[in-house]
Parts: C-alpha cells; structure tokens; sequence
C-alpha cells in the first residue's frame, strides 16, 4: 500500500564534499528536493565530530544516502531504515544487502576515455589504477582495455604498491611511466592519480603532454585547472546520480518501491584540457600563449600580450600558433571568448551586457555581433535553446539501468 507523508521526511545525507563526486551528487539530491517533496536533512560529511548522528531512529530518520563513507557502513545496517548507496555497490553490498544502489556507469567512463584518446590520433595506451582496489577502478580500466582492443590496440596496466607509502611508489611508479613507449596516453582512475602522474612524470624527466598525455575522471577543477599544465578529465554525470538516489529513496520512503534497485546514470562528457593533447601541439611557447589566453580570456587581452608572454617575436610567435592549432593567435582568443560566453548563458543568469564585459569584449554590440557570426544565433537564443537541456535532470537522462540488486552482478 502506497505510505503517505504525514511528516516532512527526515534524511540522513552520508556524503565525502572535500570531493568533486560528493559536493555534485548533494547538488542533484537537493535539486530533486526543490523540485518534489521538501525533505529536512542532516549533512553528515566524515564520521566524527560534531555532526556525527549515532542512532539514527533516535534522531527520528525515515531514509539514508551514503555515498563514500564506509566508517558508517555499520551505524546504517542497525538502522534498518530505507538506504540507497552511491557508488562502490562491492564495497557495501554484503553488509547492507536490503539498500538499493545508483552507481556510475564505470565501464561507459572507460569507453568514453578509450574514445577521447583514440580522437586525439594516439596508439600507445596506459591505465594507472586508484591506489586501492575499488571496484569503479577495476571497472574503468577494463573497459577502457576493451575499448582500445575493439580497435586493435593494447594497454599497459600499472600495478604498483598500492600501500601508504608515496615514496616508494612513486619511485616505482616514475619507472613504469620511464618504460612506456612514447608518446603515450595514459588515462588515470580519478583526477588526483591523474596529478601525481604529471609530477611523476616531470621529476622523472619527462614531459606532459609530449611524452606521456594524460586524462582523469572527476572533473575536480580545484584539481585539473591549477595543475601544470592543466588536466584533461571525464565528466561522470554525478548531479544525475545524486537526483536519481534521492527520487529512488522518496519511493523506498512511500513504500512504492519495495525490492533493492541497481540504477546506473552516465558520462556527461570529457573536459578536454592541455595533459590530454597529442605532442604536436605542445611546443612549451605555444602552450605558454594557449595557458595566458585561457587564464585571461575574460580580460581585453591583445595579440601582443600573448606574444609577449610567449616570449618570442610576434612572427615566430604567430607560426608556432598556427603550426600547433592551423590557426592565428587573435582566431585562438576569438574561440576562447566564444566559449567562456556560452558557458556564461548556461551556467548563469547575469544578462548579456554584463557576460559581454566579464568574456573580454569591449561593448555589448560587438560581442552580440561576433556571437552572431560564429554561430548563427543571438545570445538570447542560445540561451533559451540550450540551457533547458543541460540544466534540467531527469532519470531517463542518465539512462537508468534497473535491476533487481539480488539478481544482479554489479556495475
């Protein structure tokens, strides 16, 4: 029988925020809650401290979402209060077997890497597991094997210590990266691995992107855009994830869904930054004019100040641009702009005036005008198109996948 609310629902959110997947995963349960049935909360981010919640009936809980914090794996399963868990089904499956599951689709991050790699031209592949044995790791490395073996190429594993000691792994892990053949793309299991591969590889000698290219998972951008050079990442559709948790526990709450599910939501895409471009386009100069260009797009940034950052003269500097992109210095800044506008129509609601000045461009008219050439709509149109279809979270956009959990072999 279908359970009515007669009190506002009373959820317990486990939840790691110091990371990127976490901080996503809260934004999409608490978009659901806007937009459906007003729950009232408790963030508990680490398991100690002063937000640490011992019995959780005591506190009058009617639901659970844990997601990477497996201290509190115990205090959940004596609950016996309706769960869902967020990613690393393996990890908690035996010991709350009744919770249903919405994971990442791990093996459509590793398509999605194999085919980033493939697009960039590269033929030599690497993978570089989580230093400890998760199944999301296992899983993406895998099917990014599969991906590359459906076209004919192999793939170095790296299987280095996986124990406390950085030191010694990363010693280990500077010769397995010196034995690759070069250039060598080599796809991370999350954005951290991704940076201590790049300062691997630079203590090691070798340079990124040039000798090794490299790609994470996560998109943190505390990560990938104050790295050198920045880090190139799959986007897993974590706000799609933590929408979907929440709508799955509403229904374990209403007593509408009754069986353990296993939902699976996708890959938004890949961020493609300077760690994943192939070594033809990576002359230091040129990537010197391509990182200025991108940390001061939104001023009024000139060829000149490009060049002079180059450090070259303004020939030399133009023909390092167009070896390396086929296109001019002012063409790269023009594209930049271009893009920092569209991100700005979607992820804001500041008007055009004001996104033309924050993108670098000196009037309103002229940033309308450029838009307009380049591509074939006002900025007002643009908006209005596009914004819905990225904004708006849906389960069938993660293209749920449902099983029941008993009768499932995982992710």
């Amino acid at each position: 029988m279908k359970k009515f609310f007669k009190n506002t629902p009373r959820v317990l959110l486990f939840l790691a925020t110091n990371e990127k997947a976490g901080r996503d995963k809260l934004q999409g349960i608490l978009h659901y809650i806007r937009l459906h049935t007003p729950w009232s909360i408790h963030l508990v981010e680490k398991p100690v401290g002063t937000r640490q919640v011992g019995d959780l009936r005591a506190w009058g809980a009617t639901g659970v979402i844990l997601a990477r914090l497996p201290a509190m794996v115990d205090t959940v399963r004596r609950a016996g209060l309706p769960t869902v868990v967020l990613d690393s089904s393996e990890l908690y499956r035996a010991a709350l077997p009744d919770a249903s599951y919405v994971i990442s689709d791990s093996r459509a991050v590793g398509f999605a890497a194999a085919d980033f790699f493939l697009s960039k031209g590269f033929q030599r592949f690497a993978y570089v597991p989580e230093t400890e044995e998760w199944d999301w790791s296992r899983l993406r490395g895998q099917s990014f094997e599969e991906r590359l073996g459906e076209k004919g190429f192999s793939c170095c594993h790296y299987d280095g210590n996986f124990g406390n000691d950085w030191v010694h792994e990363q010693s280990r892990l500077a010769r397995w990266l010196l034995d690759l053949p070069k250039p060598c793309a080599v796809f991370a299991a999350h954005d951290g691995r991704a940076r201590q591969i790049i300062d691997t590889a630079r203590s090691a000698g070798l340079s990124t992107p040039g000798d090794i290219a490299v790609l994470g998972v996560d998109n943190d951008e505390i990560l990938c855009e104050n790295s050198d050079p920045t880090i190139s990442s799959v986007q897993p559709d974590f706000v799609a994830g933590g929408y979907q948790g929440a709508e799955m526990l509403e229904r374990l709450m209403r007593g509408t869904q009754r069986k353990p599910l296993v939902v699976m939501y996708g890959v938004r895409g890949v961020v493609d930054r300077a760690s994943g471009r192939p070594s033809q386009v990576v002359d230091r100069r040129t990537q010197r004019g391509m990182e200025f260009i991108r940390l001061n797009v939104g001023e009024s940034i000139s060829v000149d100040d490009v060049v002079r950052h180059m450090g070259v003269s303004k020939r030399m500097a133009g023909l390092l641009f167009q070896r390396a992109l086929s296109r001019s210095i002012m063409q790269e800044i023009q594209i930049a702009r271009l893009e920092k506008v569209k991100n700005f129509l979607l992820d804001s609601s500041l008007p055009v005036g004001l996104i033309s000045l924050q993108c670098g461009y000196k009037t309103e008219m002229h940033a309308k005008r450029v838009f307009k050439q380049a591509t074939g709509m006002t900025m007002s149109a643009f908006r209005k198109q596009y914004r819905q279809k990225r904004f708006q979270i849906r389960p069938a956009r993660a293209r749920p996948i449902l099983h029941r959990i008993h009768e499932s072999e995982g992710p």
